[in-house]
């Protein structure tokens, strides 16, 4: 009887166990895109207030669908990217992005896109896109 009882034990364990890993599994594949776009962040420095300094560009990535900043110090921020040659630079509205905390530069951004960042102030912190 208790060998019977142990069984049961394991197998109603097990089921729930199962049945809590793949709840887990899609809790996990919902967050791999967040945590994949941080995970790619890099340190930045502005040069001048401009992200990278001049004349170098970034280059949007798969990583995120947005650019993203986490700055030390709170400031405005300009996301201007290039249109291509003899055309004038795309440069979005300003945003201001909070002290110590993930805020978007700019969103929905399409992969492969040369951009730079025109900030209000010299700030560093994270930047990831």
């Amino acid at each position: 009887m208790r060998t019977r009882r142990k069984i049961a034990t394991a197998l109603a364990a097990g089921t729930m166990t199962a049945g809590l890993l793949t709840g887990g599994a899609l809790t996990a594949s919902a967050d791999v895109a967040p945590m994949s776009c941080y995970g790619s962040a890099k340190n930045f420095s502005t040069t001048n207030k401009v992200w990278p300094a001049y004349p170098n560009w970034a280059r949007t990535t798969a990583h995120c669908a947005d650019v993203n900043v986490k700055a030390r110090v709170g400031a405005y921020v300009k996301a201007c990217f290039d249109r291509g040659p003899g055309q004038p630079h795309k440069c979005y509205a300003k945003r201001w992005l909070s002290q110590g905390v993930w805020d978007t530069a700019v969103t929905d951004v399409p992969n492969g896109k040369k951009f730079y960042l025109k900030f209000d102030r010299n700030t560093s912190g994270l930047i990831a896109y």
